[in-house]
């Protein structure tokens, strides 16, 4: 027999937000991405083990928890992914077999792709709904990047100093007395960076998508501090987001699409004219530090007809946890490379840059399938945000380790595991009961 209370309703429903099943794993997200943003700051004046080593383990514990909650749903990205994934990391680490030091391949793996498994925590923050909250964190650490600029700029390079910053380190001079500036980063490239990918996400706050005004505000915010830092990677990265942007937003005929191709293509000579004109006189287009850099690539390389050019040299073994490996007198190389394509080949050879080419591509071929299976209407249109901005790392990689820039890279993998994971509009769902 079957008892019915008599104050139930048939086909009844209650409204749950998703994100409530995993409020206490977005809370844990939003701290641990607030207190990334300003461990640099903390680095500089605390050389504690444990310390340093919380970041990791609040990235390790978020990005395992959120694997296993959607490595069902999205079992044909995550198993191609994690296989390819695995066979680089095992190849940057068979130098082991040869004599290479295993903290070196610990520094590696934590500065290059721990920040990488963190695009499943973005995953999982798409899945249950939490990517407005996502944003609008990245827009409070947008706005302490720009304070914390604002202050150093104040106090100037000299006290800087004397507080216990390392000039050519945190802080540094750009050609005639321009100050570089770290700001809560580590560095000021780490600053320039991480100030740009928090703007471009900053954009798609409810605030920012629902007022133009407050988003255009967001964007001049983002430039005019970009050009303040003159780091002149991050100013390509932007440059070509925004082409890229432009060119995604008009892929398919209509005449609003048409009317704005015209004006920009009416608009671009006077633009170039006086970019290039304010970009000179800022000394951004030097090429001294380019050609610097190719004689040093060409006196560094690993011959790609020897072993350590097949296997590479390990992982860690340049870039920035070579850098950081020298600081704390393990035996290093010290290169910082300064290139993202030269970095993977020195650490896992010929064979890492195929492997890294065919992570990659699988990358962009998900995204490219989301893009075309979601509509144009969507606000965030976050799969087209994702290959702009794939598309300017892949362009700054020429002259800067993208992928090794902390905390910008954990924003960047979390931003692609969102858009690989298209979430529902609506911010309820509904459950029958009764």
């Amino acid at each position: 027999m079957q008892i019915t209370s008599l104050n139930a309703r048939p086909h009844s429903y209650v409204y749950v937000k998703p994100e409530s099943q995993y409020s206490l794993f977005n809370t844990t997200v939003h701290i641990l991405l607030i207190y990334l943003s300003f461990y640099g700051l903390v680095s500089i004046y605390v050389d504690n083990i444990i310390i340093r080593s919380l970041k990791d383990v609040g990235m390790v514990l978020v990005a395992i928890f959120a694997l296993g909650k959607v490595y069902r749903s999205q079992t044909l990205f995550i198993r191609p992914f994690l296989f390819i994934l695995g066979s680089v990391i095992a190849l940057g680490a068979l130098n082991l077999l040869l004599g290479a030091s295993v903290v070196t391949l610990i520094y590696g793996i934590k500065i290059t792709f721990l920040p990488l498994i963190m695009m499943f925590t973005g995953m999982l923050i798409s899945q249950c709904q939490g990517i407005y909250a996502f944003a609008r964190t990245n827009l409070i650490i947008f706005i302490l990047l720009i304070v914390g600029w604002l202050v150093q700029y104040s106090l100037g390079i000299e006290k800087l100093i004397s507080l216990g910053f390392i000039y050519g380190v945190n802080i540094k001079n750009y050609l005639e007395g321009v100050p570089r500036l770290s700001s809560i980063t580590y560095s000021p490239d780490g600053y320039a960076y991480a100030l740009l990918i928090t703007g471009l996400i900053a954009e798609r706050t409810k605030m920012a998508l629902k007022h133009r005004f407050f988003r255009v505000i967001i964007q001049l915010l983002t430039i005019s501090f970009l050009l303040l830092s003159t780091i002149r990677s991050a100013l390509l990265l932007w440059f070509v987001y925004q082409i890229i942007m432009f060119f995604l937003q008009i892929r398919k005929y209509s005449k609003k699409n048409t009317l704005l191709i015209g004006v920009t293509f009416m608009l671009l000579p006077a633009a170039v004219f006086f970019g290039s004109r304010m970009l000179e006189s800022k000394n951004l287009l030097s090429s001294s530090s380019l050609l610097d850099r190719l004689q040093t690539w060409g006196n560094s390389l690993t011959s790609p007809f020897t072993m350590n050019g097949v296997i590479g040299n390990g992982i860690g073994s340049v870039g920035a946890a070579s850098r950081r490996t020298y600081m704390i007198g393990v035996n290093s190389s010290n290169f910082a490379v300064d290139n993202q394509y030269f970095s993977l080949y020195e650490q896992t050879g010929w064979i890492g840059i195929i492997y890294f080419v065919v992570l990659f591509m699988w990358i962009v071929v998900s995204l490219v399938k989301k893009m075309n299976t979601s509509t144009d209407s969507s606000p965030l249109r976050l799969p087209q945000m994702a290959l702009a901005l794939g598309a300017g790392v892949a362009a700054a990689s020429l002259t800067t380790n993208v992928l090794e820039l902390f905390p910008a890279n954990v924003f960047f993998w979390m931003l692609i595991g969102m858009a690989i994971v298209r979430s529902r509009n609506s911010g309820e769902i509904s459950q029958k009961v009764g």
